[in-house]
């Protein structure tokens, strides 16, 4: 009698180790699942999610986002100029603004010069996005804001092929709102020229596309 209360208790006691250690084990799954699932939403930031670049007095004056690929695109041809790497020139003779774009948007680029944030390269078949500062210096964005319908832009490409444009939208959004990325543009090139309005509060957005003779 002994004997078999003893190989109950026995059994009792595997099945309860047995329980705890299944329980365990699901903890630890839920909980590795769980952490997946915050890297994976962490590193799978949408586009909407901007960050912003500061000045030295704090203000916001151009956008970026660390969810866009700030590599170098096999398809830019870069030359240097100034001791800087440039994907092309940019020209907008309604502000007196000549300019080199930069490759990549970075804190330490845009302090330099404009940047490309996204698109195809310079004078290629898409919406080529370039960011700035509006610091009122000679190669930034701070006239930006005297663009008008109709003004030209000109980009040239390290080929020497220069291109005008013309503007047909201009409009100040909020950083969330990035439709003015897109890249479907029907097969036209387009240009769209980004940075903050007084006070960072929005973007002043200009869109140009290309003119034909």
């Amino acid at each position: 009698m002994k004997s078999k209360i003893i190989v109950i208790n026995n059994i009792k006691t595997v099945l309860i180790l047995f329980f705890t250690i299944i329980f365990i084990v699901f903890l630890i799954i839920n909980s590795t699942s769980e952490n997946n699932v915050d890297n994976i939403e962490n590193n799978n930031t949408s586009v909407n999610d901007l960050s912003n670049i500061t000045n030295e007095n704090k203000t916001t004056d151009a956008i970026t986002t660390s969810t866009i690929t700030n590599t170098i695109s096999q398809s830019d041809v870069l030359i240097e100029v100034n001791g800087e790497m440039v994907i092309g020139k940019l020209e907008i003779p309604k502000i007196n603004l000549v300019t080199y774009i930069l490759p990549e948007t970075t804190e330490e680029t845009l302090n330099k010069s404009v940047t490309k944030l996204c698109g195809p390269k310079v004078n290629g078949v898409g919406n080529l996005c370039v960011t700035g500062h509006n610091y009122y210096k000679d190669n930034m964005f701070g006239n930006l804001k005297e663009i008008d319908i109709n003004d030209k832009i000109y980009l040239t490409d390290n080929n020497g092929n220069k291109i005008e444009y013309g503007v047909y939208e201009i409009c100040k959004v909020y950083p969330e709102e990035v439709e003015c990325l897109s890249q479907d543009t029907k097969g036209e090139r387009e240009v769209t020229l980004i940075t903050c309005t007084t006070g960072a509060v929005k973007r002043l957005i200009v869109k140009a596309v290309e003119i034909y003779d």
